[in-house]
């Protein structure tokens, strides 16, 4: 017969999960990403709940003498990690040819996996992803600041198609540094809507800045709006 886990056993290893989700929570919560501080915490303790009540199942039944009787608990963590791919699913958004929340995603599958190295007792592994996981997005995001080249956005342009064509539009946009990934036109009486998504390179603000005062002077150009997208 397997050891009963007692309460201080259990209290202990779902602290551990609380605090771990507690910090990776936090960072995605300072930067305003749909799953948070406390989406976080619930999915880690969730999974620890998940991976304790099958080390307590296997300590109540122990060995059986039907040979057809056995508890495998890695399918527990399995179906925990499948539901869990709904949740990180639903952090992902797609804006135009840009898709965000990945990493998001990414962190809630890792934080389950840790919920789930806690409640199997496996602190030690625990703690270590944890840390890493801090350092990569912590650290790794300072990195990706540093060598980003390239920033993406949405330019939405309202224009009178009897002065300006959209080919003419377009034509200015590549000239002030705009890769276009994908646009879009709509066009009513009278008044016409071209959306742009790209890509450019240089200092976001001073960038857009240039770029709707160089639109606006364009003619039969009206509205002017400018959407960074990250």
């Amino acid at each position: 017969m397997l050891v009963d886990p007692t309460i201080e056993v259990f209290l202990t290893r779902l602290a551990l999960s609380f605090g771990a989700a507690f910090l990776l929570g936090w960072n995605r919560e300072e930067v305003g990403h749909p799953a948070g501080l406390r989406t976080h915490v619930l999915l880690c303790v969730a999974a620890c709940t998940a991976m304790q009540l099958g080390v307590w199942l296997l300590a109540e039944t122990g060995t059986t003498g039907n040979a057809l009787f056995r508890l495998d608990l890695m399918r527990l963590a399995q179906g925990v990690l499948a539901g869990i791919g709904f949740i990180g699913a639903g952090t992902i958004l797609k804006q135009g040819s840009i898709v965000r929340g990945v990493t998001t995603a990414a962190t809630v599958w890792l934080v389950t996996v840790i919920g789930l190295c806690f409640g199997a007792g496996a602190w030690r592994l625990g703690l270590c992803a944890t840390g890493l996981t801090l350092v990569t997005l912590q650290g790794l995001g300072w990195v990706e600041t540093a060598l980003k080249q390239r920033s993406y956005g949405t330019v939405t342009v309202e224009f009178d198609p009897r002065e300006i064509s959209h080919a003419a539009l377009l034509g200015r946009l590549e000239a002030m540094g705009l890769g276009i990934r994908s646009r879009c036109l709509e066009e009513a009486a009278g008044t016409a809507r071209l959306r742009c998504v790209g890509a450019f390179r240089g200092e976001e603000t001073a960038w857009s800045l240039r770029l709707v005062e160089g639109l606006r002077a364009a003619p039969g150009v009206g509205r002017v709006s400018w959407e960074e997208m990250g």
